[in-house]
């Protein structure tokens, strides 16, 4: 794997050729229940101070 010059603001993760390969795998309907499946997971855990880093993230900018 490349090491990537570390870039200001933003976020990135990494996705294994298995896991694009089962996500392409679902129909349409199966991958909007899947991407409303993980907001709501996500929603069920944020603070407000997550969402102002969420919000910085947005705009590109850091979170600290």
């Amino acid at each position: 794997m490349k090491i990537e010059q570390k870039q200001k603001g933003g976020f990135r993760y990494y996705v294994s050729k298995e896991q694009l390969a089962y996500f392409q795998k679902l129909t349409t309907l199966q991958r909007l229940q899947w991407v409303e499946q993980a907001r709501q997971f996500t929603l069920l855990g944020r603070t407000p101070e997550t969402a102002e880093r969420q919000e910085r993230l947005r705009q590109g900018r850091s979170i600290v």
